[in-house]
């Protein structure tokens, strides 16, 4: 009897065995490294009305880029979702019509591995003409400082710092040959001269534009207050000052009430943590710095989100993560903040933000060892970076810079970078 009862479960047993060991030795587990060292392959590629689609051979995420053929590829197009599939389309938002174009596509598997379908294995494009209705972000080459051009659906622009007063004429050009002449808002993410010398200067961006609102991080709680040569230019040109904090958006502010098209908002993430005015600046209590003043921004059009930081810390990330949790901090592009530095874009904010392009205004030349942590934690979360001194994705601080302007486009599906190089 002992034994009748014994002998089944042995043979359970010896099965289970054979069954397994056969599964390891027939499949490959796509999570391991070790064990798939093969990046995906396009297998099939259709391009019609300017929308382009493709499979792989295994799940991955996927980047469509073109440019003139034989010449620099300058637009990179990323899919809607963040998700490993083997299914994948793209809408091409800046083709010009009747323009051909080479194309390639980079796809990155879940263990790691990423190639290229080269632009001589698929067919030549032409593009079918730009679409309207979009949601443009424009990280402006300004050096060391920040300015960003926000579009929104409609054509309302606001922007997003000016930069410092030595290049203020890059900001001015930029807005003019963007062909503008009135700004929504102008915000100033904090009171540093990296980011707000060019709203301070007389013939500066708040002389020289149209200005609906200053937008500015609320003065009962900043750090640093506004300078006094920005309140002179907001006087002289009567624009009222808006004071924004956390919770703070397109639905209950009417100074960022900027375009009612469906699928549109603006929220106010974080603002004016960094403390007290005339609180003592080596106090050494943890996030009391202009940094952390910082006005955090999310933009969200259709199915796409875009953040932009300013210089905010470690400080100004958690409050943000602990107050709005990881679906209120999710975005598919990330302004990186404090240009890359290591005292910004902590492992945790990027885990809950978890974007798929990050854009980093002047990172590489100075304080580069800094940057590396960084830099590894966007590649971490499946994220490509782009720098206004390096401009193409992924480009590494020792690699001579290629400077110039980089602008996101989406029509609330797709999003596609476009490079625009400066002659320095």
């Amino acid at each position: 009897m002992e034994r009748a009862r014994l002998f089944p479960i042995a043979l359970i047993v010896a099965l289970s065995a054979l069954m397994l060991s056969g599964c390891s030795e027939s499949e490959v587990n796509p999570y391991d490294a070790s064990q798939d060292q093969a990046p995906p392959v396009v297998t099939t590629f259709t391009y019609s009305g300017g929308e382009a689609q493709w499979s792989t051979d295994e799940e991955a995420l996927c980047v469509l880029e073109y440019g003139p053929p034989g010449g620099e590829f300058d637009h990179y197009v990323y899919e809607s979702t963040k998700y490993f599939s083997t299914y994948h389309r793209v809408t091409l938002l800046g083709a010009s019509e009747g323009e051909e174009y080479q194309v390639r596509v980079r796809s990155l598997d879940r263990a790691g591995n990423e190639g290229y379908e080269a632009a001589a294995d698929l067919p030549s494009i032409v593009g079918s003409g730009a679409r309207d209705e979009t949601m443009t972000l424009s990280m402006i080459d300004v050096g060391w400082g920040l300015s960003m051009l926000l579009t929104t659906p409609d054509g309302s622009t606001a922007l997003i710092d000016a930069g410092s007063d030595d290049h203020l004429p890059d900001v001015l050009e930029f807005l003019q040959d963007e062909g503008v002449s009135y700004l929504d808002a102008a915000v100033a993410t904090h009171y540093h001269g990296d980011h707000v010398g060019g709203y301070g200067e007389t013939d500066g961006v708040l002389d020289a534009f149209g200005v609906g609102y200053f937008v500015a991080p609320d003065t009962a709680t900043a750090y640093i207050p506004i300078w006094s040569t920005i309140e002179e230019r907001l006087e002289f040109n009567d624009i009222p000052i808006v004071y924004v904090r956390q919770g703070d958006g397109s639905g209950n502010t009417p100074a960022l009430d900027w375009d009612d098209t469906p699928g549109f908002r603006v929220e106010v993430l974080g603002a004016a943590a960094g403390g007290l005015i005339g609180g003592p600046e080596d106090s050494g209590e943890e996030g009391m710095k202009g940094n952390n003043d910082s006005v955090v921004m999310r933009f969200t059009y259709g199915d796409v989100s875009y953040i932009t930081t300013g210089d905010a810390e470690f400080f100004e990330e958690y409050g943000i993560v602990d107050v709005y949790g990881r679906d209120g901090s999710r975005a598919d592009l990330l302004q990186i903040g404090h240009h890359g530095n290591d005292d910004a874009s902590s492992e945790l904010w990027l885990e809950n933000v978890s974007p798929r392009i990050a854009l980093i205004s002047n990172a590489m030349i100075e304080a580069q060892l800094e940057k590396e942590v960084v830099l590894q934690g966007i590649r971490a979360v499946d994220a490509d970076w782009y720098v206004t001194d390096r401009i193409y994705p992924n480009t590494m601080r020792n690699v001579d810079p290629t400077y110039g302007n980089l602008i996101a486009v989406t029509d609330g599906e797709t999003i596609e970078l476009v490079l625009e190089p400066d002659p320095w």
